[in-house]
């Protein structure tokens, strides 16, 4: 993503849309436990794209996303990116060449809906790679993993309450919800735009730009195996313990409506900021998309303070919860 300033940011500030009262009042809760739990397993060590320990996190994730009764499958894609050890780049290999490969897997589950239609739910669960510092995420890439897998439990869970009161189809919810966690979002060089400007080459959002071109365009348009893909919704960096959340440029204003509209008394404004984010690959193929980043708390962004001091759980669960209800809404 790309550093604005801060003063930057907060003149596009578009203001506080008008309160309204949210519509779901179900007894399903995101559990501030269980996102506690998936925060601390995701900060055990920085897991970048490629890495061991990805690898490691991956199969737990598949694993846990499989036991709440989601149909889980991987998408490896091979990533050209940008090889620090290269003399060319700053490293001290003078055999090394300026790019190498690297193995990425998305990470995609599936909760079928009664409605012929299908609402992506996406985020990275990558962490930035860095050899000058431990770097954990927790915000950057954990906040999003950990919400996205606390959604698959709840969302999992309204699912077998409605089963015996037969709700009504044409809501979001009666769409199938595919939960996408993005590999490779993160930069390999320091900064978002080093690799286009010192080798032309894209260093960033690898994971979402190969799910993107994945897509199958048809007559009903853009389909994941078989299902037309309505919308989706991109999170990142959602859980700072003074989260102030923040719509970007571009997001489909009737779907930021619906959200705003369950907001409670969190911290969400649609705003004019441009962001660069996975939203992106999505939205250059037509798709309508709601992305939504804390982009005010950057004191610990891409740190070694990136840490569970940083985080609140509770603050989690609740804009867990705002989802769980903005699924709740006619399309």
């Amino acid at each position: 993503m790309n550093l604005f300033k801060k003063s930057l940011l907060l003149s596009l500030l578009l203001g506080a849309c008008a309160v309204v009262t949210p519509v779901y009042a179900g007894s399903v809760a995101a559990s501030v436990e269980r996102i506690d739990a998936a925060m601390k397993r995701f900060v055990r060590a920085p897991h970048p794209m490629g890495s061991a320990e990805q690898k490691k996190y991956t199969a737990e994730l598949k694993a846990d996303l499989t036991k709440l009764g989601w149909t889980v499958q991987a998408q490896k894609f091979t990533a050209t990116v940008p090889n620090p050890l290269a003399v060319k780049l700053g490293g001290h290999d003078k055999n090394a060449d300026a790019v190498k490969q690297v193995q990425g897997e998305n990470v995609i589950a599936i909760s079928s809906g009664t409605d012929h239609c299908l609402l992506l739910i996406g985020g990275h669960y990558d962490t930035k790679p860095y050899t000058s510092m431990r770097f954990v995420g927790a915000n950057d890439g954990g906040s999003s993993t950990v919400l996205m897998q606390e959604l698959a439990r709840t969302i999992a869970q309204v699912r077998q309450q409605e089963e015996a009161t037969k709700k009504t189809a044409g809501r979001l919810l009666d769409c199938s919800i595919g939960l996408v966690f993005f590999d490779g979002e993160e930069a390999v060089l320091p900064e978002w735009n080093d690799g286009e400007m010192q080798l032309g080459l894209k260093d960033n959002t690898y994971g979402s730009r190969f799910f993107a071109e994945s897509l199958v365009k048809g007559f009903a348009g853009l389909s994941f195996q078989g299902i037309p893909v309505k919308a989706a919704v991109i999170i990142d960096m959602v859980g700072h313990r003074e989260q102030n959340l923040l719509i970007s440029k571009g997001s489909d204003r009737v779907l930021s409506q619906k959200l705003l509209d369950q907001k409670k008394k969190l911290s969400i404004t649609a705003t004019n900021l441009p962001m660069e984010d996975d939203h992106v690959p999505l939205a250059q193929r037509g798709i309508p998309y709601v992305h939504v980043i804390d982009w005010v708390n950057l004191n610990e962004w891409h740190t070694a303070e990136d840490t569970l001091s940083i985080i609140s759980t509770r603050r989690i669960a609740d804009f867990g919860d705002v989802l769980l209800a903005f699924l709740q809404q006619p399309r």
